[in-house]
């Protein structure tokens, strides 16, 4: 059974063989002969042929471009875009996790608009803005957690500075998204664990952001209530039976509408996370979900009414909500703890490195809209817990 509906820009298609239906949407936007943006490891498993044969089917060419890396760099967008224009490429199929997506999402805006991508770049004093619309975009994700299929986002590491860029606009869209929960089907425990607590994060951030505090938007808020809850029932089940396809559906979900949700922010554990992949290359989920029970600690003070509500929505109780929200803060490290993710110290080897992290992510969008804010002290000190705290995979 698919679902389809209109979510906000993006076309969303949810259920079993998707991918399938990629050359229907293609035609949809009036393109016949796309760019297929992946890696190799993607390309060489297979996960593509659904697409390439709807593609075949519907009689259209395509070209490849397989040099996405796990933290996606400029210059992959540089030379896709290039790659893009040399083939007349009037569209582009992002397949893969987050990386892949981003990378998909910079090319097509890249294609048609001005300058260099990290021009673009909100960490900038002055940054573009993209004015001319993409070319269309299908996005089909392989992993459940990042939820780029439908964010306004891309996260893309700027090499000169060490650091991940966040890029956001309206123009980065997905004009379709193609999602299908058996696409994850077999994906190993250490990635489903990782993509989950990503998606986790959204949810929780979403609520919490410095818009979410001051502005709160009961649509965005009944989503990443729901997102949450399909992630809290099901993301342990998807860790501990890979093949379990309704765990991984409503993981899926937490993952799609945890995307969705995320256009209204995020928060500290993303901004923290940033500076980690950059840097030290931390995989982005290992790093979210190592930081997001510190932040939330941290935040407890500030954001204990809006942590109580996220509680009730899990099936929590309690009638204060300064002791909801601290059970909810529990709730989450214990989740947390379960998917077993490696401490920062399994990346980080010296520990004098902290203070150089904490000056940059004081800078990073995502921390600068936290539901409460970080001085570069507090950074350290969340930094050092998520240090000296031992995962089961350490």
């Amino acid at each position: 059974m698919q679902t389809q509906i209109q979510v906000g820009r993006t076309r969303l298609v949810f259920g079993r063989e998707t991918a399938m239906s990629v050359a229907e949407e293609v035609k949809r936007y009036q393109a016949y002969h796309p760019l297929l943006v992946t890696d190799q490891s993607l390309n060489r498993l297979g996960l593509l042929d659904g697409v390439k044969e709807s593609l075949k089917r519907a009689g259209m060419d395509w070209v490849i471009y397989e040099g996405v890396t796990p933290d996606p760099v400029s210059a992959s967008v540089d030379e896709a875009v290039s790659i893009l224009k040399a083939e007349k490429c009037d569209a582009v199929i992002g397949v893969g996790g987050g990386s892949v997506m981003d990378t998909a999402k910079c090319v097509a805006a890249m294609a048609v608009n001005e300058g260099v991508l990290l021009d673009y770049d909100h960490a900038n004093p002055v940054y573009k803005e993209f004015e001319e619309e993409s070319l269309p975009l299908i996005n089909i994700p392989t992993t459940a957690g990042t939820g780029s299929e439908l964010s306004p986002y891309a996260v893309i590491t700027n090499e000169k500075e060490g650091r991940k860029a966040t890029i956001g606009s309206p123009m980065l869209y997905s004009r379709s998204a193609l999602v299908d929960p058996a696409m994850t089907l077999g994906l190993p425990r250490g990635a489903t664990a990782a993509t989950g607590a990503d998606a986790l994060a959204h949810s929780i951030e979403a609520y919490t952001s410095v818009k979410s505090m001051q502005m709160p938007n009961l649509f965005i808020d009944a989503l990443a209530c729901q997102a949450l809850r399909c992630l809290y029932e099901a993301l342990p089940k998807a860790c501990e039976n890979g093949m379990d396809y309704q765990a991984r559906e409503k993981v899926m979900w937490g993952s799609t509408i945890g995307g969705f949700v995320l256009q209204h922010g995020s928060g500290a554990a993303h901004g923290l996370g940033n500076v980690l992949g950059g840097t030290v290359h931390v995989p982005h989920g290992n790093a979210v979900g190592m930081l997001l029970p510190h932040v939330i600690e941290f935040n407890l003070d500030v954001c204990a009414e809006r942590y109580a509500q996220l509680a009730r929505a899990v099936g929590l109780e309690g009638d204060k909500e300064n002791i909801l929200a601290e059970k909810f803060a529990k709730a989450m490290k214990q989740l947390l703890d379960k998917l077993a993710l490696p401490s920062l110290s399994h990346w980080l080897s010296d520990v004098k490195r902290i203070s150089q992290l904490a000056e940059l992510a004081v800078k990073d969008k995502c921390t600068r809209i936290n539901g409460k804010p970080l001085t570069i002290e507090d950074a350290k000190k969340i930094y050092k817990k998520a240090y000296e705290e031992k995962g089961e995979a350490d």
